[in-house]
């Protein structure tokens, strides 16, 4: 059975690790569950780091000559190993969703540090 141990969560959703005992300690996991709205997508820290560079991207906006302006906040696409994510959204969600993840990363790296569990 796996358990859910709460990470981090913002306006937008919430983050959590998976674990397959409920004693493990949170800084030896391997999967985090994203969680916006009814949507929840699995993934690694480094594939949440790398949907953080996406998303800086996306707020850049698209700079080709097809467009002939920048567009910002309109599409994030992420390719994980088992599927194509494409998030459609405003200014205030993508922001969010960088918060969102900008935040469980610092948690994790923190819990790492400070190895929660060792501490009574």
């Amino acid at each position: 059975m796996n358990y859910l141990e709460p990470v981090y969560h913002n306006n937008i959703g919430a983050t959590y690790i998976l674990k397959d005992e409920i004693e493990e300690s949170i800084t030896s996991f391997e999967k985090i569950q994203l969680q916006l709205g009814d949507i929840a997508i699995i993934l690694d820290q480094q594939e949440m780091k790398n949907l953080l560079v996406i998303i800086d991207s996306a707020k850049k906006g698209c700079q080709c000559d097809d467009c002939g302006k920048t567009n910002p906040f309109k599409t994030i696409k992420c390719d994980t190993p088992l599927a194509v994510i494409s998030f459609k959204s405003t200014k205030q969600n993508i922001e969010g969703l960088e918060n969102l993840i900008k935040g469980t990363i610092f948690q994790l790296e923190m819990n790492s540090i400070l190895d929660l569990n060792d501490i009574e």
